[in-house]
């Protein structure tokens, strides 16, 4: 049971600071990788280092689990007091050294201890004659829990630190369990009450023993309970530290919504970046530009944008039909609450809305800059070519992008040119304009080149605006940095798209720039290059590698230890291009997010219990080095198919990513479980050796695909680096 709780444990902390670090870090995705790196190498380390000669009892297992647990809420508080107490200035990112001390005071803790959690755990059911590969499972069928447990929390509609209160409550669980265990464990050993190690290690009688332990039992969840009830207050207060003027702050399955309100002014943030203030005449620019690209926009899409009113823009135009698409109920709702909007959207993934919805005249993208995976997906060649296929003859097409405030530096207009390209490499006109922001108009006939068409169309239909007037007409079609960005549609960029999430890459970079300026002068033709030198840089690596396997291979203790970690490492990799490869074609990553670790999960558990319970009947080092060797082949059979199925554009939803990460975490564990019945070393530096490098190739997996391998190459040779490395570590076996 403790190593059940050794993975519940571990994956709700892991979900409850990885939502509260990526607010911290002002919603930048890749803060992801860098965490789960993190975690999984703080874990490494404690069960490959922590104390080895330390005498390991039930006791002491549980009461370090039971300290990991109410650690909880307080690291997340930590982590909403970190800009505050490091002097950080709202809406400005701490120093990159300090972030990342936030980060690893934060996680680096109880990622150690659960790590050694393991190990201990793992060396009190071996003593129980259960090999390192039931363990395993063991604790990952606690990890499938705990994914199912947070993902109906958040679904229910639970806030963030509430689940961190509620994780706090597993300390009763943790010592009734390990009293249970241990009652258990004499019984079956034939001894009496009186030669129970618990109380006489405590010099406690064993009926003082059990009322302590009841009145703990029933002491902590009354605690919780009270502090859960008071969680949401707690929350405002917390949040108020960074927001002073805070009325309301919800948790949503895509982002942390808080708006403030201060006078005549409201503003929403999410994950604590602003993205609406009520006194902004923005939404004109955008709603009444893209309007007038059209003679008579009867049928209209907007994609987002309701709570920037820009609805309200568009129906001065009087179309006879108005769709609006939100894809955040809770965004909208808090907006609404404190805007009283007055009307509903539809509430749907807009692509998946796309595909069903009849033909429009004009589509307007409000969606949130393509800066993440997320929003990315609004942005790149498919998305523009299902928006095509939806569109009358005539029709326009619409969105804006950021724009520095004075000159245009390479990486942002990278990032337009490779978003261009890909709206080019689909509509054959396109126009840009330089306002507060980008704008942007494709169709597939003629747009209008100068304002004067413009200008009939808004005097004919009887608008009054505060932004959008003839003089601002003129400006927008005649000032001279309309042509700089008009230069923007012949660079030679690569079009961003799902497969190859351009955007994604430069906004990592852009992220680094904030901290190290010199970033800014690095060479773009590195970016339309990066797949050719990520090959190059691939060819080397897998020389090293060859190298290194065939090292490894004199030394027992150091191949079955890579034969772990290559294992952790592929499934790393693997689960990480699924994920995003989900994220491009059904965009509900962040809502299904605890079903598809669910799913990875349960492959750990079932690959490790069948393979490991084969393996314990037939210890044969010939059996279980073909074992490790079909595993391997089967793993890269599955990255193959990965690949292909990323590169053909077929359907990536939850029935078919869900079944496929299964199969990578059972193919994933099986090789753990052959790992460790190759393993000649003793039970406990075998678990510390095996996990702990299990764990660090995980690490080093989440890492380089999220940060490297990812933007630099894209997702299809992202996904054949894990054919290769399954192929290579044949050498090990």
């Amino acid at each position: 049971m403790l190593l059940f709780l050794v993975g519940l444990l571990a994956i709700l902390s892991q979900i409850v600071l990885l939502r509260e670090l990526n607010v911290a870090f002002y919603g930048v995705e890749l803060v992801y990788g860098i965490a789960l790196a993190a975690w999984m190498g703080g874990s490494a380390a404690g069960a490959a280092f922590g104390p080895r000669r330390a005498p390991v009892t039930e006791r002491r297992v549980a009461w370090l689990l039971a300290t990991a647990a109410a650690a909880v809420p307080v690291q997340v508080s930590l982590i909403r007091a970190s800009r505050p107490v490091l002097g950080g200035i709202p809406g400005a990112f701490l120093p990159f050294e300090q972030q990342l001390l936030v980060l690893a005071v934060s996680l680096l803790p109880s990622s150690l201890a659960l790590g050694l959690a393991f190990r201990w755990a793992a060396r009190l059911a071996a003593e129980g004659g259960r090999s390192l590969a039931l363990s395993y499972a063991v604790e990952s069928a606690g990890a499938v829990v705990g994914a199912t447990l947070a993902t109906a929390a958040f679904a229910s509609g639970m806030q963030t630190f509430t689940l961190a209160v509620l994780t706090a409550g597993i300390i009763p669980a943790v010592l009734l369990t390990s009293s249970t265990v241990r009652q258990q464990t004499a019984a079956e050993q034939g001894l009496g009450p009186d030669q129970r190690r618990a109380p006489a290690e405590r010099g406690l009688s064993p009926l003082r023993h059990r009322g302590i332990l009841l009145l703990l039992c029933a002491l902590v969840p009354t605690v919780t309970a009270a502090a859960a009830l008071c969680a949401p207050l707690l929350d405002l207060r917390m949040t108020a530290w960074s927001h002073p003027a805070v009325v309301e702050t919800r948790d949503s399955p895509y982002a942390r919504i808080t708006a403030t309100s201060m006078g005549s002014q409201a503003a929403l943030f999410a994950d604590d970046v602003l993205v609406y203030e009520s006194e902004s005449a923005q939404n004109e620019e955008l709603a009444h530009l893209a309007a007038l690209q059209h003679p008579a926009p009867r049928r209209v899409l907007l994609l987002g944008g309701s709570i920037e009113r820009i609805d309200q823009e568009l129906r001065r135009h009087r179309p006879a039909r108005l769709d609006v698409v939100e894809l955040d109920r809770t965004y909208f709702d808090v907006g609404n609450r404190q805007l009283r909007l007055g009307s509903t959207p539809h509430f749907d993934d807009p692509r998946d809305f796309l595909r069903r919805s009849s033909e429009y005249d004009l589509i307007v993208i409000a969606m949130p800059q393509p800066t993440s995976g997320q929003s990315n997906r609004f942005y790149t060649a498919e998305f523009f070519a299902e928006c095509r296929r939806r569109m009358a003859a005539g029709g326009v097409l619409a969105f804006r992008l950021a724009l520095p405030e004075n000159a245009l530096t390479p990486l942002p207009a990278l990032r337009i040119a490779s978003v261009v390209a890909a709206v080019r490499s689909v509509f054959p006109s396109v126009e840009l304009l330089h306002g507060t922001t980008a704008l942007v108009f494709a169709s597939a006939g003629p747009l209008p080149q100068d304002a004067e068409s413009l200008i009939d169309r808004w005097q004919s239909r009887g608008l009054t605006t505060r932004l959008v007037t003839p003089a601002y007409l003129h400006y927008l079609y005649e000032n001279d940095r309309r042509a700089e960005l008009d230069r923007l549609r012949t660079t030679d960029a690569v079009p961003n798209s799902d497969v190859r999430p351009v955007c994604y890459q430069i906004a990592a970079v852009n992220w680094l720039a904030k901290f190290y300026p010199e970033l800014l002068r690095v060479n773009p033709a590195v970016f339309a290059t990066g797949a050719s030198h990520a090959f190059q840089a691939g060819y080397i690596a897998a020389g090293v590698v060859v190298l290194l396997f065939v090292l490894a291979r004199r030394w027992n203790a150091a191949r079955t230890a890579l034969v772990a970690g290559v294992a952790g490492f592929a499934g790393m990799v693997l689960e990480t291009v699924l994920l995003l490869a989900y994220q491009a074609r059904s965009g509900a990553l962040y809502e299904r997010l605890g079903l598809l670790l669910t799913a990875f999960m349960a492959g750990l558990a079932l690959g490790a219990w069948i393979v490991g319970r084969s393996v314990s009947r037939d210890r044969r080092s010939g059996f279980v080095r073909r074992a490790a060797v079909v595993l391997f082949l089967s793993l890269s059979a599955v990255g193959a198919l990965a690949a292909e199925l990323v590169l053909t554009g077929a359907p990536m939803g939850l029935a078919v990513v869900g079944p496929v990460l299964v199969v990578v975490g059972a193919l994933v564990a099986g090789i753990f479980a052959c790992a460790a019945a190759l393993s000649d070393a003793d039970g406990d530096a075998a678990t510390g050796r095996l996990y702990g490098a299990d764990l660090a190739g995980g690490a080093l997996g989440s890492l380089l695909a999220g940060l490297v391998l990812v933007p630099m190459a894209g997702l299809v040779p992202t996904t054949w680096l894990v054919v290769g490395i399954g192929v290579l570590a044949l050498l090990l076996v």
